[in-house]
């Protein structure tokens, strides 16, 4: 399936989802991916938005149990990630994300887990993301990269380019 296809049937299964369903669904994919999260760990998560599957409870893990955590930001055109401590290090961006306030950047080669957005999966776990490719360049460089979604979003088959980066794991609910 064309990638603009399957992107476009993973976000419209994706906000047809009721806010309970969304909030239960995340829950037990979040549950999932803390079950792998051992001390010692970097962890690298997107800060979830609008309908996406909620990392909050994973982030809020990361901060009570002292895990090393990086959230993305967007600097001149290349996706890089800066370890936070609290929400707090958290401020509004374009786009209605929330990015890092803050200056410790970690290389993407030090993250031990990286969990992915994406907007729609298939079987062998390729993912689209979000039509910007930020992604796919810092997925080369990282190991144990897992993405989280909700089963909605999964597509028969996405057509793949040399460039796309396929994940390690897709945990969905």
């Amino acid at each position: 399936m064309d990638k603009k296809i399957a992107r476009a049937k993973g976000l419209q299964a994706r906000a047809l989802l009721s806010l309970k369903e969304r909030n239960q669904k995340s829950h037990v994919v979040s549950q999932e991916v803390i079950s792998r999260i051992h001390a010692g760990m970097v962890i690298g998560c997107y800060v979830s938005i609008k309908d996406e599957l909620n990392t909050s409870e994973i982030l809020k893990y990361c901060f009570a149990n002292n895990i090393t955590v990086c959230v993305p930001k967007v600097v001149e055109n290349t996706l890089q990630f800066y370890q936070i401590k609290s929400n707090h290090d958290l401020v509004p961006a374009p786009f209605g994300l929330l990015e890092p306030n803050v200056t410790e950047m970690i290389p993407v080669q030090k993250i031990d887990m990286m969990i992915v957005p994406l907007s729609s999966y298939d079987s062998k776990n390729h993912r689209t993301g979000y039509g910007k490719g930020y992604y796919d360049s810092v997925l080369l460089n990282c190991r144990n990269r897992i993405g989280v979604a909700f089963q909605e979003q999964e597509v028969d088959q996405i057509d793949v380019e040399s460039h796309d980066i396929t994940l390690d794991e897709i945990i969905s609910a």
